[in-house]
């Protein structure tokens, strides 16, 4: 890949909570713990450089597995829809995915087994040529690509990014053809994107391009 950059994430821990209120970042009701402060940090710094450089920039998490041809895949379906805001590349497989396939299809939800995708060492075998479908609800935010305009638009829609919960679509146990709406509280900063894929042109290239390699039992997070 080329031109690539490397950015240090922000640390949460050396962030003032008072000086993050005083300066529109947060509510004063967030509850965001200290590495969550930290990834919402980065993220914003990141959307503002796409906002001062005028340009679209793709984000990568440092252990995000990529598609052998990430770079063209991905070139080629942003130039098929030139229109967007923000295109997530990957995205958390244990949690409900909500997509539009189009062709006047109703929505659909996308669960994943997670013992067949145990095996993340042979990912890269299982990816093929993705397509391009309007994301309405997701977790997780280790790969996408956001144009400076939706960088802007965003930032005026989040901040002060309070504690307001997302919602989100379950199963019932069975076939699973009946559901419910369920709240998903705002504890991380792809909760309050979720908030805002309804107003915008959220895509998800899928079958993913990128895989996040999520290990809760490292991870500085905790599922709610």
């Amino acid at each position: 890949m080329q031109h690539i950059e490397v950015f240090r994430a922000g640390d949460g821990w050396s962030l003032s909570r008072t000086e993050l209120v005083t300066d529109g970042v947060i509510a004063p009701e967030n509850r965001y713990v200290e590495p969550a402060l930290g990834v919402m940090m980065s993220h914003l710094k990141l959307w503002e450089y796409a906002i001062v450089n005028n340009r679209a920039i793709t984000v990568l998490e440092d252990d995000v597995i990529l598609h052998p041809r990430f770079e063209g895949l991905t070139r080629q379906m942003m130039e098929q829809q030139p229109n967007f805001d923000f295109i997530a590349w990957g995205v958390n497989t244990d949690w409900p995915i909500r997509i539009l396939p189009g062709s006047a299809m109703p929505e659909v939800t996308l669960l994943f087994d997670q013992q067949s995708h145990s095996d993340q060492k042979n990912i890269d075998t299982m990816m093929t040529t993705p397509s391009l479908f309007r994301l309405k609800s997701f977790s997780g935010i280790c790969a996408y690509t956001v144009t400076p305009q939706a960088a802007q638009k965003l930032i005026r829609k989040v901040l002060p990014v309070g504690n307001q919960p997302a919602r989100v679509l379950c199963r019932k146990a069975g076939l699973g053809l009946e559901s419910h709406t369920m709240t998903w509280s705002n504890s991380g900063f792809d909760v309050e994107l979720n908030r805002h894929t309804d107003s915008m042109g959220f895509y998800l290239g899928f079958p993913f391009a990128a895989w996040p390699l999520n290990d809760w039992t490292t991870s500085s997070f905790s599922r709610q």
